[in-house]
């Protein structure tokens, strides 16, 4: 249950990476650390939770083969009925530079109950189908559709659309984390916001870059539904740096703003 209503999307929880490596203007993501801290956004009336709070941490870092991701999630929610839940999501994964072939392991525990998502995926240069196995939760195979992306793959082709001046993308995205298949992702690219207009230089270079408020809306596969499962806001910078998320569910929201960010030295390939 907790593991499908409070999953962390794989950001840069969108970043992707533009498939075809030619492509003139493709995003540039700096390889980085970012420490976020998380709470209450907003709780709807009649809804389970009543506040949250906690942290994420989270790297992107460029290999000579590759992109590491990592992201670990710690919060805790507070329950109408005065009780707490807590929820650990830890996540590692794994992309080739030409975004076309992606492993990953997503452990989650919430109280004793726990889960594991593992497995590696693929898909074809020339449409983008391809297909994941999974070893855990269960052994099987998922078919994916044309045109879909894994997470650094999406976010670099997002930042690519709005550096193309363009305000709506839909995509299919494959991420694992929650066993299944490939969503269905909707992103609704706001205007340019400059550097200086943002104001958070202050986190150090890194944050010195124009970025956008994008939108996403994640629906399952083959959902006929007009509402989306769940939504996220993220101010996106040009450099893959997002220093806001929020995570918007039925009942409530949370936000995660980032607090620190360390730069991850460049690979020194041959």
């Amino acid at each position: 249950m907790f593991m499908s209503i409070l999953r962390i999307k794989i950001v840069a929880l969108a970043l992707g990476l533009a498939l075809q490596a030619s492509t003139a203007w493709a995003a540039e993501i700096a390889s980085h650390r970012g420490f976020y801290g998380l709470k209450l956004s907003s709780a709807r009336q009649g809804g389970a939770f009543i506040d949250a709070r906690g942290g994420l941490d989270m790297t992107i870092e460029k290999t000579c083969d590759g992109w590491l991701l990592s992201q670990d999630l710690a919060m805790e929610l507070a329950t109408a009925q005065g009780g707490e839940v807590r929820q650990v999501i830890r996540y590692s994964g794994w992309e080739s530079l030409d975004g076309k072939n992606y492993r990953f392991v997503s452990r989650t525990q919430t109280g004793q109950d726990r889960k594991e998502s593992r497995g590696d995926a693929h898909v074809i240069a020339s449409d983008l189908s391809g297909e994941a196995v999974f070893q855990r939760p269960k052994a099987k195979t998922v078919p994916l559709p044309p045109g879909t992306r894994f997470p650094i793959a999406h976010a670099i082709w997002l930042i690519d659309r709005a550096l193309a001046g363009e305000h709506q993308a839909p995509s299919a995205v494959f991420d694992g984390t929650d066993g299944e298949g490939p969503q269905n992702v909707t992103a609704f690219i706001g205007r340019k916001v400059a550097a200086k207009e943002h104001g958070r230089g202050t986190l150090g270079a890194l944050a010195e870059q124009a970025g956008w408020t994008m939108r996403l809306a994640f629906f399952a596969e083959d959902s006929k539904e007009a509402s989306p499962e769940y939504e996220m806001e993220i101010f996106q910078l040009a450099n893959g740096v997002a220093p806001r998320m929020v995570l918007d569910y039925r009942d409530f929201s949370v936000v995660l703003e980032i607090q620190k960010i360390e730069p991850i030295p460049p690979p020194a390939c041959p």
